[in-house]
């Protein structure tokens, strides 16, 4: 396979995480700043200003040199130009000097409504569910695009994905509709700007306020029982998954555009 786009994480970068305030957005955080070098800048993008400051915390744990802005914010009420007034008050405030990787980690999202396909009836719920899952996430991806391609040497695009969105699960549709769109829009990024570099990652089954909550209350009890045998038995950790994606990156083992499983041997 092509190694054309590994990373290197020594390099200055600029690392802008959705949904960074817990799980695996967090645990991306911290454990890159482990890797970075230390002139690195990140911006954290989540609802809670409360996790974002503690993900600032434990970024600055490793070392205090960082630059870490945080955005409390509802990612769906936002339109484009909100995502570029974001961006903009990010470069009036860093030192873009020698910055060579520009990262966009896209991990906001939640699991929807765990109900038979049939029952998924109301608009008002599909549109609020796809403005955070899939329309926001196409917006602040562009935006990100138009402020910094030309500032940067490498833009690399992380979008975690799910199995949900390739394989079909009692009560996910709603999840895994979206999770397959934003698949598509990644895979033709890819093919459009092979200057990028793109990946799908999907981190395995991962204990998360998510996970657990398919497990107390999806509709399906066979679905339930799955996901409890999995909590019960061979859940990840989120630094399990997060270390298994940052080597990957660095190693390069993948095509841009791919969609890589925590499972897959490569």
């Amino acid at each position: 396979m092509a190694t054309s786009v590994a990373v290197n994480f020594s390099k200055k970068s600029l690392i802008v995480i959705t949904g960074a305030s817990k799980g695996i957005g967090q645990t991306i955080a911290v454990e890159i700043s482990k890797r970075l070098d230390t002139s690195s800048i990140f911006v954290l993008l989540a609802r809670s200003m409360d996790g974002l400051e503690e993900t600032k915390n434990r970024i600055l744990e490793t070392d205090k040199s960082f630059t870490v802005l945080t955005f409390a914010i509802d990612l769906s009420s936002i339109d484009f130009g909100g995502y570029i007034e974001i961006f903009n008050e990010v470069l009036k405030s860093i030192d873009n000097a020698n910055m060579e990787y520009g990262y966009l980690f896209h991990n906001a999202g939640h699991v929807g409504d765990l109900k038979q396909a049939s029952e998924l009836v109301d608009l008002k719920t599909w549109k609020s569910y796809f403005d955070l899952n899939l329309f926001s996430v196409i917006l602040i991806n562009n935006a990100f695009l138009q402020k910094f391609k030309d500032l940067f040497t490498r833009i690399v695009i992380i979008n975690i994905t799910s199995l949900v969105g390739r394989q079909p699960f009692a009560n996910m549709s709603m999840y895994g509709s979206a999770k397959a769109s934003r698949d598509i829009f990644f895979k033709v990024l890819a093919l459009e700007q092979p200057e990028f570099t793109v990946l799908n990652y999907s981190p395995g089954p991962v204990l998360t306020d998510m996970f657990n909550s398919i497990c107390d209350s999806a509709e399906s009890l066979d679905l339930r029982r799955s996901f409890q045998e999995i909590r019960n038995t061979s859940i990840l950790s989120a630094s399990q998954t997060v270390t298994k994606l940052l080597n990957l990156l660095e190693e390069g083992k993948y095509k841009s555009g791919d969609t890589v499983d925590y499972f897959d041997r490569i």
